[in-house]
């Protein structure tokens, strides 16, 4: 059985195995890793062999975390790999080619698959084996309504359900995150009345998939600049940020739309996340390297205390100030800034989740203790 403890995670990041994801999340310190515990789906390559892609996809996973613990999930069936995600979902035996695939990763935690049209019983089976295999059970449900009652039965079945995390994951549509808080906040309520102990986590995802046309234009077209509100913050403070219920986001990824066409020549676009929100800057200039620069000082030039942290991201957006651009599309970009938004995260959850302990209980609130 692999010892998992979520005692010390504050932060419960979801990510694709996707180059820019990947490279922000492997260029991130130890120290911050070993304080989240990301959600991995694994995305396979187009045109790549089926199961080897997925294995390939896996072991991503595994050299980014080195030896930490992480979870993984298959997540819907994609369309070039659709016969080997039918092959690791198959229900038989509950799941048993699930659970092998993930075994053969050190570290790797499996999600509990619910796919589609499935035997509720199966995946009950499937979650009490992984209780016995693994020892912490993580269920993800998805959507804006999310439908309960399988995650409910397999709850039922574990030994212990206070060792099991559910994963409240409410998309990716900023205009309506956070209408979610009311539906989310009753079934914390309800279900840890029912299971004292469960641990929960609530997710989101506030980041636009077109950022660049937000924010200010004061001097025509370009430059912009912008602002925009983690809504994902507000969020787990409407259904009851406590111990027992955590906090999750996407990264600041906005799936599927990125990775996506490379922008216009000259076109750069280099985000900052700090306290709550993220700040961008966009540039078109004749040359991607003079936009960087420009974008990169504005940057720099408004966070106070920039680069003192010593984050790669950070260190990145320096460079690019100082003439020397690592970046130079949009990929490399979303690198950057996934970089910087996970370590934000650890450092601003650390800080919060060190109040649930002093804070008292409210009457009536389990999701509070």
């Amino acid at each position: 059985m692999k010892d998992v403890s979520l005692d010390e995670v504050v932060y419960f990041p979801s990510l694709r195995t996707q180059p820019a994801e990947l490279l922000g999340l492997r260029e991130l310190d130890r120290a911050r890793k070993r304080r989240m515990l990301p959600l991995f789906t694994l995305t396979p390559t187009p045109r790549m062999p089926d199961l080897v892609d997925f294995r390939r996809a896996a072991q991503q996973a595994a050299e980014v975390m080195r030896s930490l613990p992480y979870l993984v999930d298959l997540g819907r069936p994609p369309s070039d790999h659709a016969a080997a995600w039918r092959q690791l979902v198959d229900p038989a035996q509950g799941f048993r080619l699930w659970r092998e695939f993930v075994q053969t990763h050190p570290g790797a935690v499996p999600v509990v698959q619910a796919p589609d049209g499935v035997n509720p019983r199966a995946v009950a089976q499937q979650a009490v084996d992984i209780e016995r295999e693994f020892g912490l059970v993580v269920f993800r449900l998805r959507g804006a309504v999310p439908l309960t009652a399988g995650v409910e039965q397999a709850l039922d079945q574990l030994d212990a359900p206070g060792r099991a995390l559910v994963v409240l994951d409410f998309g990716t549509e900023r205009d309506w995150l956070l209408g979610c808080a009311g539906n989310a906040r009753d079934l914390v309520l309800r279900w840890q009345a029912r299971w004292p102990g469960l641990r929960m986590v609530v997710m989101g995802n506030s980041f636009p998939s077109a950022a660049q046309a937000q924010g200010r234009a004061p001097t025509g077209e370009f430059p912009r600049s912008g602002r925009l509100a983690i809504l994902e913050r507000e969020l787990h403070r409407r259904v009851g940020a406590s111990a027992r219920v955590a906090y999750g986001d996407h990264g600041s990824v906005h799936a599927p739309s990125e990775p996506a066409p490379e922008w216009p020549p000259g076109l750069v676009r280099i985000d900052y996340p700090r306290q709550g929100e993220w700040r961008f800057e966009r540039r078109l200039r004749s040359s991607v390297d003079d936009a960087s620069q420009e974008a990169a000082s504005a940057i720099v030039s408004a966070a106070p205390a920039f680069g003192e942290r010593g984050l790669w991201g950070e260190h990145a957006i320096q460079e690019a100030a100082n003439g020397r651009a690592f970046a130079r599309g949009r990929e490399e970009w979303t690198a950057v800034r996934v970089n910087l938004h996970l370590a934000t995260q650890v450092d601003e959850m650390l800080a919060e989740s060190a109040t649930y302990t002093r804070a008292p209980c409210a009457a009536g609130s389990p999701s509070s203790c």
